[in-house]
């Protein structure tokens, strides 16, 4: 009776261990309970009772031999109950290498009366299995009668939570390691785990060439880096599209039928299974062995194609994702080689530019007749002509790339809108058009913003309004929207009595080198950037663009910028624009240019000013002469041979000597890109002129930077 006690609250435990095995374990309890007080059948009962329980048992007594087994014991570890009755259990099931670390009959007491453990062990084979067990006593009258043990079969359990961690091992390295070639060594080292990989290898599969690479490949025999796929083992597999499991005879007999051909030292057993990414083979992985024809089975190759279909994956991720940071680098690549090759086309381009349109300013001042005037105005607007078109490409480039400055200085309104009014009157006139520019709502006369961009925006507008119309007029109006602390909103229109823009051209008219239509460009030309361009610089600051049309009524362009409002401070005559070319009389400047006729037509223009200049053909003569000689300001070209502007500035910056290291410095530039807005603001170098350089902005710049005794 003590026995089915013990023998129906191990049952108990059995069936809160194992679930599944709940509705078993109720009808075996409720079948121990009608065994009270059935002594003359309990031990045939017993014995069927526990040779119905769907785990492996085993009753030892106090001294450790066998008392009995059921039938799912000799199922697990192979004994019949003769075979085992009698024996150590230890003797029987315990592999030699764990004898001392088992769990004994000692650790079962009154007190400590429940072992539970997962464990290895043995069968008659030798083979070894996991396994769970549950140990119990078994207590008649208070003291020990004998012991109970409960062995469950785990290793489906093992081996599926050893492939789950193989796999996020291997999916965690396609994630994190740099190069798709550091996973597979990684790969390796994880099937490892589970089979021997001295002769494993993974073979993928190009198509188009019919080759077969091996990123790995381990052999005791041979050796192999790159094969046609022809009629190779791995090719049959990959277009078989199914796992095999094959012995020495099945390949003899594969290569007898010409279906393959053999490549290699024979071997006694081949395991290979595709790679499998979708619905698309990318290669296989194998094993071999060259002495055992029973090393694997089809469990194995099971295992091994569950485990090949999510390395596919990983290789496959992984390769698109080293594909996409390659395409990356080489786009990068590209952007700086296009950069790089903008900015020198930029001064390639600017440079002879400079020369023209400075040309044409220095005979503009010779008091040439009114015939000779003519002709050099025209010269001047095709130089100033070519140079928007050439500042429309490269402004747009800088602008896709996000290389676009924007400054932030203060300048005056009123002024910038004279300028504007010169430069558009002439050619208003030309064309009979009335043109006038319009400011509202006593708009504050100094504003923070970016009047080179400003200046850009308007020259744009107003060129194309200029260049579609043919009679009647354009004006520029502004208006005050808001003012919000020391910032102040203006809306800027230019409305013309033009061609007018079709309804269904006006959403796509900003887009970048589109036109009205294609009979637009071929009569009026241009890149079909201008207004592109007008909406990327109005829209990088903050603000916005639109159009409204009609055609052959004409068109208004309204955008919307924001500008800081300086506080009013009482400033020296010396930070006040002067009305004319004075005030630089006897300053002593010393000119770094290596071009000829852009060092004549600056030259021309400082001694015209008074200045005394010096000129230096590179860098390093400019650093030496000022070693030697005192000077007022520095005028620097960035693109010299032997030592550029910035070189040369970085010198004059760290010179010991302060007269030298605080001298001004105004840099004279055929371009702008970020990357030397930068160099420039890191080396302190106080301004810049844009090549080709304006007469009165070369002088208001050196007017401001100039050192004063």
């Amino acid at each position: 009776m003590y026995l089915i006690d013990q023998m129906k609250s191990l049952m108990v435990d059995y069936r809160e261990k194992y679930e599944e095995q709940e509705a078993l374990n109720k009808k075996l309890s409720d079948e121990l309970e009608s065994l009270r007080g059935k002594n003359d059948r309990g031990k045939l009962l017993l014995d069927n009772l526990l040779d119905s329980i769907p785990a492996a048992i085993v009753i030892v007594d106090l001294q450790g031999n066998i008392s009995g087994i059921n039938r799912e014991f000799t199922s697990l570890f192979g004994y019949t109950a003769d075979e085992a009755r009698g024996m150590k259990l230890e003797d029987l099931i315990v592999p030699d290498d764990l004898l001392r670390d088992a769990p004994g009959i000692h650790d079962l007491t009154i007190e400590n009366n429940r072992i539970e453990k997962k464990i290895i062990r043995r069968r008659k084979n030798g083979k070894q299995i996991n396994v769970s067990l549950i140990a119990t006593s078994i207590i008649i009258n208070g003291e020990i009668a004998a012991y109970l043990g409960i062995y469950r079969d785990i290793s489906t359990d093992i081996k599926n939570q050893l492939i789950q961690e193989i796999l996020y091992n291997i999916s965690t390295a396609a994630l994190n390691q740099m190069d798709v070639k550091d996973i597979y060594p990684i790969i390796v080292h994880e099937l490892n785990k589970i089979w021997d990989t001295t002769n494993f290898f993974i073979a993928l599969y190009d198509k188009k060439t019919e080759t077969l690479s091996m990123p790995f490949f381990a052999d005791e025999k041979d050796s192999f880096d790159k094969v046609p796929a022809r009629k190779t083992i791995t090719r049959w597999v990959i277009g078989m599209k199914r796992s095999v499991l094959l012995k020495e005879e099945d390949l003899k007999n594969l290569e007898n039928s010409g279906d393959i051909a053999l490549v290699g030292t024979p071997c006694k057993i081949w395991m290979g299974v595709p790679l499998k990414a979708g619905n698309e083979i990318i290669g296989i992985m194998a094993l071999q062995d060259y002495h055992d024809e029973n090393k694997f089975s089809q469990d194995d190759v099971n295992v091994l194609e569950f485990i090949a279909n999510q390395i596919a994956i990983a290789i496959q991720r992984r390769t698109m994702l080293d594909n996409m940071i390659q395409a990356s680098l080489k786009a990068e690549e590209a952007a700086r080689s296009k950069q790089q090759f903008m900015s020198t086309m930029s001064h390639e381009i600017r440079t002879p530019l400079n020369e023209v349109i400075g040309i044409a300013n220095l005979l503009m001042q010779g008091n040439p007749r009114e015939d000779q005037m003519d002709f050099i105005r025209t010269l001047r607007f095709s130089g100033n002509h070519l140079l928007t078109l050439v500042n429309d490409v490269l402004d747009f480039n800088k602008m896709e790339s996000g290389k676009i400055v924007f400054e932030q200085v203060q300048f005056n309104l009123g002024e910038f809108l004279q300028d504007i009014m010169r430069t558009y009157s002439f050619r208003s006139k030309a064309k009979n058009l009335d043109f006038d520019i319009v400011s509202r709502d006593n708009l504050p006369a100094e504003v923070i913003g970016d009047p080179i961009r400003l200046n850009q925006i308007l020259s744009n507008l107003l060129s194309n309004a200029l260049k579609f119309t043919s009679s009647g007029s354009i004006h520029v109006i502004l208006n005050e929207l808001s003012r919000t602390g020391n910032n102040i909103r203006i809306e800027f229109r230019v409305q013309d009595t033009g061609l007018g823009i079709p309804k269904d051209r006006q959403k796509i008219i900003f887009d970048s080198y589109t036109q009205a239509s294609a009979d637009t460009t071929r009569q009026y030309g241009g890149t079909g950037l201008g207004l592109a361009i007008c909406k990327k610089l109005v829209e990088l600051q903050g603000g916005t663009i639109d159009v409204e049309s009609e055609p052959g009524a004409g068109s208004t362009f309204r955008f919307f910028l924001t500008f800081g409002i300086p506080e009013k401070t009482e400033t020296a005559g010396k930070t006040e624009k002067p009305e004319s070319y004075s005030g630089l009389e006897g300053k002593r400047i010393l000119m770094a240019e290596d071009n000829k006729v852009n060092f004549f037509v600056a030259n021309k223009f400082l001694v015209s000013w008074g200045v005394q200049v010096t000129h230096a053909e590179n860098g390093k003569i400019a650093v030496d002469l000022l070693n030697r000689e005192d000077f007022d300001l520095v005028i620097m070209d960035l693109h010299m041979p032997v030592m550029d502007g910035i070189e040369a500035t970085r010198i004059i910056r760290e010179s010991p000597d302060m007269r030298i290291r605080s001298i001004p410095v105004i840099a004279l530039t055929a371009a702008i890109m970020s990357e030397t807005h930068d160099k420039i603001e890191d080396l302190a170098i106080n301004d810049y002129v844009l090549k080709p350089f304006k007469p009165r902005d070369l002088f208001d710049k050196i007017y401001k930077n100039i050192r004063v005794e």
